[in-house]
């Protein structure tokens, strides 16, 4: 039961907490002024006993061992040793800021409410509510002192009841505690990086523990953390259901591809039959033709594909035949991974355009960059595709009504985030090759510096497949001899 009384009680006497959720005090100077002209106005709380240190419970063994192991004394001192807590002083619970200021404004009596009755657990909540009213604790400390009461038995329902902080934001911040803290305080420590709440909601995304942390550690940038967290959710999303569909299509008898296969697949010797799509739950009975060959799966970026290997034909191709069939073969391969980048990239710029990644800072020297990228692009920038951005169907196919309010939406839009839209509306649909899937060094050059611009609001190549289209240095462009 939970008792209280005044009493005034000398430096010395007084311990801090071990538990103090709050680990950086702040600017003291203001405080420390304060309390040498008028003293301490607030008491400080505080509770019987101390946690002994290292030392001094060092030093307690020593005593025991001198003592004749009989009598209250002994076992008095015997019972602090092994719990590790003094009954001697008193250990702060609230005023943490006041005590180390009065330390320093030379106070050597501090005035006192001593609180009985009170578990740990009753005091880690106590100093959370203090400060948490104060908006004293940052989200790290918060997360971790959420983490303490966990610990100590609270639940989750709990931890918000006593706190005041709603079940969500408990179960936010008890994931944050879960992070690597010393990652973790890198990243807040370094102000470019600019590490918001909003970036460790969308690690949350991310199922597997590990996998945040690789995240964490990677991202250089705020907007940087937010594109690799997103990719990293869905690629462990893509995995689980891509794993389902191993399990069918195995008890099919159905194996999966050789690396060597797997690098022939866009020679053209393959033939698919089905295709499903990883952002899609499979179906409980995998429908497809069925055929005499043997018929293996690959997994693509985002799909699992059923595929058999051709016969060799009957018919002797000509080397011209057989260079034409090789050539569509690399170009349909090149446009799929083309197409893989302009879905991110329109997911990205989307996500700028509404705010769920922060804008650049430096926006003049952003918006030079973009009309620099657009120019080398050298497509004509037309308005009908800003507009499109907000259409639902083709421009052709709509009204002119909702022509004019996707109009009206547009012009409400910054100039950089109008830039971004006719960046994505240029890229797409840009071809590095030739007619002979020959790389051209102008177009790609152009495609690689628009990335460049996007980098600074987190864009990055998922595999070097994707950038050595873009560079000239893919397999893909050199044909098969």
């Amino acid at each position: 039961m939970l008792k209280t009384h005044q009493e005034d009680i000398k430096k010395a006497d007084i311990y801090e907490h071990p538990d103090n959720p709050r680990k950086n005090l702040g600017d003291l100077t203001e405080l420390t002024e304060s309390i040498r002209k008028n003293g301490i106005m607030q008491n400080m709380t505080v509770v019987p006993g101390h946690w002994m240190s290292a030392e001094e419970k060092r030093a307690t063994e020593n005593e025991l061992l001198k003592m004749i192991p009989e009598g209250e004394e002994y076992t008095k001192l015997r019972y602090e040793y092994e719990a590790g807590y003094s009954s001697k002083g008193y250990t702060l619970l609230i005023g943490h800021r006041r005590f180390a200021a009065g330390k320093a404004a030379g106070v050597e009596v501090f005035p006192c409410r001593v609180a009985t009755g009170l578990t740990q657990l009753d005091q880690v909540g106590i100093m959370l509510e203090e400060n948490m009213q104060r908006n004293d604790l940052t989200i790290m400390e918060q997360a971790n002192g959420f983490q303490m009461m966990l610990d100590l038995g609270d639940t989750p329902e709990l931890i918000a009841e006593k706190t005041g902080f709603s079940k969500t934001t408990v179960y936010h911040r008890l994931n944050i505690a879960k992070l690597d803290q010393k990652e973790l305080k890198k990243k807040e420590e370094n102000k470019g990086f600019q590490l918001s709440l909003k970036d460790l909601y969308e690690l949350e995304k991310i199922d597997d523990m590990n996998t945040r942390n690789k995240v964490l550690k990677e991202a250089f940038s705020s907007a940087d953390l937010a594109t690799r967290a997103k990719s990293a959710a869905q690629k462990e999303k893509w995995d689980k259901t891509a794993e389902k569909i191993k399990e069918k299509l195995e008890g099919l008898g159905i194996r999966e591809a050789t690396k060597k296969e797997y690098d022939q697949r866009w020679n053209g010797n393959y033939r698919k039959l089905k295709e499903y799509d990883l952002n899609k739950e499979p179906p409980k009975e995998l429908k497809f033709k069925k055929s005499k060959e043997k018929m293996l799966w690959m997994r693509m970026y985002g799909s699992v594909g059923i595929y058999i290997k051709l016969k060799k034909q009957e018919k002797t191709l000509s080397s011209y035949e057989i260079a034409q069939k090789e050539k569509k073969a690399r170009k349909k391969q090149i446009k799929t991974i083309l197409k893989r980048s302009d879905q991110r990239r329109k997911e990205l710029i989307e996500s700028i355009i509404s705010k769920e990644i922060e804008p650049a800072k430096d926006v003049q020297k952003t918006q030079e960059e973009l009309w620099n990228a657009l120019l080398q692009l050298g497509n004509s920038l037309y308005a009908s595709n800003l507009y499109k951005y907000f259409l639902e169907k083709e421009y052709y196919e709509s009204t002119e009504e909702e022509i004019s309010k996707a109009k009206e939406k547009a012009r409400s839009m910054s100039m950089t985030d109008q830039m971004l839209i006719m960046l994505d509306t240029s890229m797409k649909g840009e071809e590095p090759f030739n007619y002979n899937v020959e790389y051209k060094k102008e177009t790609g050059t152009a495609m690689l510096d628009a990335y460049k611009v996007l980098e600074k609001y987190g864009w990055y190549f998922e595999d070097e497949e994707e950038r050595a289209i873009l560079d000239g240095t893919a397999e893909l462009y050199k044909a098969k001899k």
